[in-house]
């Protein structure tokens, strides 16, 4: 992962603006995962959209995406919904339905 902790003022502003890159995924076939050393750090959502896995990168800082004992499993049961932006530190994403823009930081 990019370490967030070197960049200037500037430039942890351009991370939180999607300067660090980004992807859209509009398939729901296999994972689609941030280029070698990031993460995807936001996930703003084009239409309706559920996840057949959302993988936190690090479960024991980030509950809420795997079956957990602190936490709360993401699954295709569970739709967010279109114009919000999750927040969080991902490893990969795989849709089951919809489509979304991933930022990476």
């Amino acid at each position: 992962m990019a370490n967030i902790h070197k960049f200037s003022v500037n430039e942890a502003s351009n991370v939180g603006l999607g300067q660090a890159g980004s992807m859209l995924v509009d398939t729901a076939s296999a994972a689609k995962t941030p280029p070698t050393g990031f993460s995807i750090v936001a996930i703003t959502f084009l239409e309706d959209t559920t996840f057949s896995a959302l993988v936190q990168t690090d479960a024991a800082k980030h509950a809420g995406t795997s079956a957990v004992s602190f936490g709360y499993a993401v699954d295709s049961s569970n739709t967010f919904p279109q114009g919000v932006t999750l927040f969080g530190n991902y490893s990969s994403v795989t849709l089951a339905s919809g489509s979304c823009i991933c930022y990476f930081g």
